[in-house]
């Protein structure tokens, strides 16, 4: 046995000693937070407040109090005989014997009333009063709840054909969703008015919901399309019974708009025929709607009724004839910044998620779509390959010298059996090199006793220096031309370092083969956690890595299962200290170097995977960050055509996986969510399923290819549910790593002793080498 230290190595990558990129981040981040405070501190109050503003009392409870000093059932209406198209409250001021209507908002006194209005007010403190009647023949259109994408734009033609304007009652959230829609309606000539941001029943909110509500909606149309309107309509119509909308608006310097003519196109389900009713020769504001669902039904009446109209000696305008001059809208406003904050804020709530979700899901689609495709065409191209390639009948002696180099750290409970694994290899020629890591169990003692009994185990004992200090330290004095590699928990098959050593035998198109890859599979499907672990190993080395394999592009090959050349490993500088995936490091390396990559399904080992939840986040969590680590070594590599699929598909593959999660998955967690609050369950079910299909896909194509056991496929449904939280906290986990700049030892999980490795070797007699003549490469 031979004592040494471990070989230093140089700083990791991303590793910052000083802790002063962390705390520039920090303070980065902190004065991010504090200048979108200051700035929402700065323009909240400008933007919540109102745009036309009443000099009398504009305190938040006003209306509600005033409404609670009389009945709301018995409201007194009032106003000339006919009158419907305006409303407002009015305070009674009774002076000199007379009795005066009053603006709530302003000293202005709007009239006197008449002897029967007295009679109906009698001592009520306020009134409702309704004025405003069309000239006969007049119709107004006015349309509610849009813009909408189905339905506006064939309104807005046909009322282009028709030569017709109208008034439009538009929600602040649509004209955030459609703005081009709502310029359109302005540019056309047509009215626009208030109908709240988003159609809110006012009595069911507390009144600065409301007034932002009101507030809100203007301020979007403002910064939209420079427009500036006065005109409101309560969403579901109905002033009588709601005061509450009435005066709010009012108080906010709207005039709220009624109408005489309801077509009721909203009570009418989808594709039943609207029948409008007949006109009678009066002036009338007509009520349809745009928006709030399909509404085909009302285009197709629009279509007969205005024609009939016209026919009839009608005329159609905009409510402009009615307007008092200071509520005629102006198209030329100068939006304010607290306009264009409202509006960005708006867009930012309202359009970005979704347009975002979209974009995930079409991306994810048809990545998906194509890479499935793409990598289980060229995984089965690849096996059948495999089984297809004449090997050479290579005499005992002829065969290279293998040497096992195997580092092991407080292995104690494990390493007897790997050793045992070992041992019954059917490789002829063979060293066992293993490497005591500075084990603080009895793990030196167990391989200090097995070598007594097996001449060709060699133990090395050094302080502890990490996985890879142990590894080139065993490399450096192992003697065989092919190194191969596994851990401390691994069962090597005994046909396994044989099935890695024909490769070394013949070149693969053209190259000399580097590295091969094994079958690495979970030896301790004991749970749900470990059966998922098996799946996820199955369906990515016989799918992912055999197609990566044909294109030349394999970026991965696992220590715990690989064989090395020993000339490429010594080119390459053995593992290197600075990842934590350092075979990963070391694949790309050789790749670098010009070497070939091969992948072996027939070399399989049996690995113990973790069983709970806390180990599998913790090994994931340095799988990842050490692929981080290792991507970012060898950015020079990505998109580099020199390096084929591995460069150009590979490598910017495995940088989108973890670029893209990081900076959607919140924004994808928070829109999904915010759909299936709302019942819009639809598309995530559809992606979900969809998703699922193609690993079933994957999944069958991987049990078929190696002839594993179908129950794996039960997994299939499940899987989404362990991998998608897994993969947020390794992503994120791996970002604030790096960006803390942390230095990540190396991690071993806690050992159960658990792997259980099939014993029939049945399918050995079918690995026998063909005659020599026969070799062919690949």
């Amino acid at each position: 046995m031979k004592k040494s230290s471990p070989i230093s190595g140089t700083a990791p990558v991303f590793f910052d000693p000083s802790g002063k990129r962390w705390r520039r981040i920090l303070v980065a981040l902190m004065a991010s937070v504090l200048l979108i405070v200051l700035s929402v501190v700065w323009i909240l109050p400008a933007a919540s407040a109102p745009v036309w503003k009443a000099p009398e009392n504009q305190s938040v409870e006003y209306p509600r109090k005033l409404l609670s000093t009389q009945d709301l059932r018995n409201i007194p209406r009032i106003g000339p005989e006919g009158g419907f198209a305006f409303d407002r409250i009015a305070l009674i001021e009774r002076r000199d014997g007379k009795v005066f209507l009053k603006d709530p908002f302003s000293n202005t006194i709007w009239r006197e009333a008449t002897a029967d209005e007295i009679e109906l007010i009698g001592n009520s403190p306020y009134a409702m009063e309704t004025f405003g009647k069309p000239a006969d023949h007049t119709l107004m259109l006015t349309f509610d709840d849009g813009p909408d994408p189905r339905n506006t734009p064939q309104i807005l033609d046909l009322l282009s054909k028709e030569g017709v304007p109208a008034t439009f009652f538009t929600v602040g959230d649509n004209i955030v969703k459609y703005p081009d829609i709502f310029r359109r309606m302005t540019q056309e000539g047509h009215m626009v008015g208030n109908h709240t941001m988003s159609h809110i029943d006012f009595w069911a909110h507390d009144d600065l919901f409301n007034r932002q509500q009101i507030i809100g909606a203007d301020r979007v149309m403002r910064a939209a399309d420079s427009y500036g309107t006065r005109l409101f309509r309560i969403p579901t119509g109905d002033p009588e019974n709601n005061t509450l909308a009435l005066l709010q608006s009012q108080q906010l310097g709207f005039l709220h708009i009624n109408m005489d003519f309801d077509t009721r196109d909203w009570s009418y389900a989808p594709g039943v025929p609207i029948k409008a009713q007949k006109l009678d020769g009066q002036g009338h504001i007509v009520l349809v709607h745009d928006g709030g669902g399909d509404r085909n039904a009302t285009i197709e009446m629009l279509k007969t009724f205005i024609p009939q109209a016209k026919a009839m000696g009608y005329t159609f305008t905009t409510v402009e004839p009615l307007l008092p001059p200071e509520y005629i809208p102006q198209s030329d406003v100068k939006a304010a910044v607290e306009d264009d904050a409202t509006l960005a804020a708006m867009t930012t709530y309202l359009v970005t998620p979704n347009v975002v979700l979209t974009w995930l899901f079409w991306f994810g689609i048809g990545s998906l779509t194509v890479l499935t495709f793409l990598y289980v065409v060229l995984a089965v191209i690849n096996n059948q390959r495999q089984k297809k390639r004449l090997w050479a009948d290579v005499k005992e002696e002829e065969w290279p010298f293998v040497s096992v180099v195997l580092p092991v750290f407080n292995e104690e409970l494990v390493v007897a059996k790997t050793l045992d694994a070992l041992r019954a290899s059917d490789y002829p020629r063979m060293e066992v090199v293993a490497i005591n890591d500075g084990s603080t169990d009895g793990t030196l003692a167990v391989l200090s006793e097995y070598a007594q009994t097996w001449p060709q185990l060699r133990v090395i004992d050094q302080p502890n220096g990490g996985k890879s200090a142990a590894s080139n330290h065993g490399i450096a004095q192992s003697r065989g031309e092919i190194v191969v590699t596994l851990d401390g928990d691994t069962l090597f098959e005994p046909q396994t370092i044989k099935m890695f050593a024909r490769h070394f035998l013949a070149p693969r198109n053209g190259k000399i083969v580097g590295a091969v890859a094994g079958h690495v599979k979970v030896g301790n499907r004991r749970n749900l956690l470990t059966a998922w672990q098996s799946l996820e190993y199955l369906s990515g080395i016989c799918v992912t890595r055999m197609a990566e394999g044909l294109m030349g592009a394999i970026s991965i090959v696992p220590g715990a299962c690989a064989a090395w050349r020993r000339e490429a490993l010594i080119q390459a500088g053995g593992y290197s200290h600075d990842t934590l995936a350092e075979d990963a490091d070391l694949t790309l390396s050789l790749q670098q170097l010009g070497y070939s990559i091969v992948q072996e399904n027939s070399a399989v080992a049996w690995t113990e995977a973790p069983m709970t939840l806390r180990g599998l986040f913790k090994q994931r969590l340095r799988w990842t960050y050490g692929n981080i680590q290792t991507l970012y070594k060898h950015r020079s590599m990505l998109f580099n055509p020199r390096f084929g699929a591995l460069g150009m598909l590979t490598m910017p593959y495995a940088l989108i996986s973890v670029l893209v999660p990081l900076v959607f998955m919140p924004l994808t967690v928070i829109v999904a969510a915010t759909s299936l609050a709302r019942g819009e369950w639809q598309a995530v079910a559809a992606f979900s399923v969809f998703v699922a299909a193609t690993h079933m896909i994957i999944s069958i194509v991987a049990v078929l290819m190696v002839h594993e056991s179908p129950m794996h496929l039960l997994m299939v449904p499940i899987y989404r549910l362990i991998y998608e939280p897994l993969r947020a906290y390794v992503v994120f986990g791996s970002a604030i790593l790096a960006l803390r700049g942390t230095a990540v030892g190396w991690y071993k999980p806690e050992r159960t002793n658990s792997v259980l490795m099939p014993t029939s070797q049945a399918k050995l007699s079918t690995l026998a080498p063909a005659p020599a003549d026969r070799l062919a490469p690949l």
